[in-house]
């Protein structure tokens, strides 16, 4: 039997791109199944119409689930609090196009996984008109829980895995505390499981004055956007989600060393106790560039 593969959509206004993703991924070409779950968050536009005309072309293949506004990340939660009966699962958002052979390939390289396994792979970072401009992060170091708790490299609309990641993913859980499904995820893969890292490009994704987060242009682009988000907080976001990802994982934590790691890093008040941490940091980004400016922000206490 060929493998099910279930894609989970959350749409917010999404009439203007909807259409164009959602036939990038009905027509992706391989040895699977696949079928593709939109949760509507509350859409005050003809989401809902576009979603009725997707379900006529490609019937018994386009689910639609009208919620209540709860933003992109509760919505995400629901979508995969709901999800079962299937082999695979992917995420996607409605902005971006996939490229021809990305379910393929996360497909096949879930069916030699063991364990629980997130497939990710970069993206080719496009305008608002599809036009590539750069490229997403790529592994340069390895994928460890002491790079997931400060970084994701793996972006949700990139993000395929299997039933025993699920059902870590499944587990009860505050979604008020966690600032960003992706980054739970990948946290997930990457201390009970593993992440494979395709290097591949596999999608389009599109930069325009709505993305929830967006990414910047080139590397500098991304680098001066990173600033900006430091600056407007993000840093604290982002640690109020490890202080709770180790809260709910500090067993598997423990033996690695990071629950206690992270007790200090998160009590660290003043520049002498951040510069007497970073002496021994164990967390690291992908780039040394990232590092530096990681070990920068926190010293300055904007992270």
């Amino acid at each position: 039997m060929k493998p099910r593969v279930l894609i989970l959509l959350s749409s917010y206004n999404g009439e203007k791109y909807l259409t164009e993703q959602a036939e990038s991924i009905l027509t992706q070409e391989g040895g699977f199944d696949l079928t593709l779950r939109i949760r509507d968050d509350g859409s005050k536009d003809a989401t809902a119409d576009t979603v009725r005309a997707l379900r006529e072309k490609y019937p018994g293949r386009v689910e639609y689930l009208k919620g209540e506004n709860v933003g992109c990340n509760a919505s995400f939660f629901a979508l995969l609090d709901g999800a079962s009966g299937y082999d695979f699962y992917g995420l996607c958002d409605q902005d971006d196009k996939c490229l021809p052979g990305k379910v393929e390939a996360a497909v096949e390289a879930l069916l030699q996984a063991e364990g629980p396994t997130l497939w990710a792979c970069p993206s080719l970072t496009a305008d608002e008109n599809l036009n590539p401009v750069g490229v997403t992060r790529k592994k340069l170091r390895a994928i460890t829980p002491a790079n997931t708790l400060i970084q994701n490299i793996c972006p949700g609309h990139n993000q395929f895995f299997n039933n025993e990641l699920l059902a870590l993913i499944q587990r009860p859980r505050d979604v008020s505390r966690i600032y960003v499904y992706d980054l739970w995820i990948a946290g997930l893969a990457a201390l009970y499981g593993q992440i494979l890292f395709d290097e591949t490009p596999r999608t389009l994704y599109r930069q325009h004055g709505g993305n929830e987060l967006g990414y910047g242009k080139g590397r500098l682009g991304r680098i001066l956007k990173a600033g900006r988000r430091a600056m407007e907080g993000e840093g604290e976001k982002n640690k109020r989600q490890m202080a709770y990802f180790t809260q709910e994982n500090a067993e598997a934590l423990e033996p690695l060393g990071l629950t206690a790691a992270v007790e200090e890093f998160l009590k660290a008040d003043s520049f002498g106790k951040r510069l007497r941490f970073l002496l021994h940091c164990p967390f690291y980004r992908q780039s040394r560039l990232e590092s530096f400016l990681f070990r920068a922000a926190f010293l300055l206490g904007k992270y």
